[in-house]
């Protein structure tokens, strides 16, 4: 039995937590961590906190149970998953804060936060498959399974990017013959889209740009774009992916105002070369090196320009050998 399983058989109460703005993986990993706990221990109490998440995935199991405002009881175990610190956590930090113990599993790059029990694997491809692989797997249920494949599913692009491993497919193979509805899955929550969401990103693309001799798609949406869609940051999640299937570029930007000139910025790499977390952590974000985000200040112009400096110092250095090129 890993640590992770002790921890968890130890403690009688047990609250999951995840990052701001929960995406697929983080959704998955924390619900179907939840479901587990409850397959294999049925008497334990564990809750779900997170901020609220798009109602695409409303369909998950355990979704309608998600405690959706901090709390400072005192749980005997928090893990922490899709996120390797508190400052990502939000509000719910205060939970960790009181927690007997903390375990933290994710596949972020290790950042200043260092934690004394945790499972963290750049490698993999989610966080769901380092949770999976810490589990026993005759105790993962359909609902648990439904949860996880969700999170394999984002986080590797519905199996196109490079961080899908062999691993992950094994593990996507296990989790559909518990009986899950792999193919609903993949279509409620990755590709089917709203008309208003169909209409902005069809603003996004009609508007974007093709800079840095065409290596590189940007695109944007201001606060006033976004009330004139009746859009929120859950509606337009999926336009950066997109952009990033335009041929022969080797990256996609896309940014949108959150307040005042503050822009949330979204890049993703479609160059094995270029590594998009060195970006973004440059700005005091991160991600993965195909995938990755931050916060800049200042009009598009000025955040697409000072994001491109960045990216410049890897798509112009010497043996870079761009996608535009083949």
């Amino acid at each position: 039995m890993n640590e992770f399983e002790k921890l968890i058989e130890a403690a009688e109460s047990i609250c999951i937590l995840g990052h701001t703005n929960p995406d697929g993986d983080c959704l998955g990993s924390t619900l179907g961590t939840k479901l587990y706990i409850q397959e294999r221990y049925p008497d334990k109490k564990v809750n779900v906190y997170l901020q609220t998440a798009n109602e695409k995935f409303r369909f998950m199991p355990g979704f309608d149970d998600i405690i959706h405002v901090p709390s400072d009881r005192k749980y005997q175990l928090c893990i922490i998953c899709d996120c390797n610190g508190y400052d990502r956590v939000g509000d719910f930090k205060i939970l960790a804060e009181h927690a007997e113990n903390v375990y933290v599993v994710d596949h972020h790059i290790p950042g200043n936060q260092k934690f004394e029990k945790c499972t963290i694997i750049p490698e993999a491809s989610s966080t769901c498959e380092v949770v999976y692989d810490l589990m026993d797997d005759s105790f993962v249920n359909k609902d648990a399974a439904s949860c996880l494949y969700l999170g394999l599913v984002h986080d590797t692009g519905v199996f196109k990017y490079n961080c899908t491993s062999k691993h992950t497919m094994e593990i996507a193979g296990q989790l559909m013959s518990k009986g899950i509805d792999f193919g609903s899955i993949i279509d409620d929550t990755y590709y089917t889209k709203t008309y208003a969401q169909q209409q902005v990103m069809g603003r996004v693309l009609t508007e974007s740009l093709m800079i840095m001799d065409k290596r590189c798609i940007a695109g944007w949406l201001t606060a006033k774009d976004m009330r004139f869609y009746n859009v929120t940051s859950k509606d337009i999640d999926g336009i950066v992916s997109t952009m990033r299937e335009t041929r022969g570029v080797d990256c996609a930007v896309f940014i949108y105002e959150m307040t005042n000139q503050n822009y949330k910025v979204s890049l993703r790499s479609n160059n094995n070369m270029l590594d998009v977390a060195k970006v973004a952590s440059h700005f005091g974000g991160g991600g993965h090196k195909m995938a990755a985000g931050c916060t800049l200040q200042g009009s598009h112009f000025d955040v697409i320009n000072n994001v491109t400096k960045e990216l410049a110092k890897q798509l112009d250095a010497p043996g870079f050998v761009s996608n535009s090129a083949q």
